[in-house]
């Protein structure tokens, strides 16, 4: 069951990796590409290593212990929503994971620039809204 406190515990413990992770695509993005083409060439067993090492954890997370249907908190639970139907096609179609893998050569940094800039924007969000919780 989705607590208030439960909300707040998501929150906190995503707000520090969206914002690490986000920062990243934007700063990094030849890094970020040359990863993506690699777990490309490793075919379904890259869109394994992808699932497993960024998605599934916080779709989990989110979906278990943060169904927030109100405004500002709608964002992350229908971030993790779609992570976790994304996850979910990758296993289930693993085809379809390795089509997204290898769109990063297709579409360069700037894809980068704006999954970052969206994971900063959730990242923030959360930041903001156990900040209080701190700074107390």
């Amino acid at each position: 069951m989705t607590t208030p406190q439960s909300i707040l515990f998501v929150e906190a413990i995503l707000a520090v990796p969206l914002l690490i992770l986000g920062i990243s695509h934007i700063c990094q993005r030849q890094m970020w590409i040359d990863f993506f083409e690699e777990l490309a060439e490793k075919g379904e067993a890259g869109v394994i290593w992808r699932t497993f090492l960024f998605e599934i954890w916080p779709a989990i997370i989110i979906v278990v212990a943060h169904q927030d249907w109100q405004w500002p908190g709608l964002a992350i639970t229908v971030y993790g929503n779609l992570l976790l139907a994304k996850v979910t096609l990758s296993l289930l179609f693993p085809q379809l994971g390795l089509h997204s893998l290898k769109q990063a050569k297709r579409f360069g940094g700037n894809a980068f620039v704006v999954a970052g800039a969206l994971l900063v924007l959730l990242g923030a969000l959360c930041a903001y809204r156990v900040a209080p919780l701190y700074l107390a």
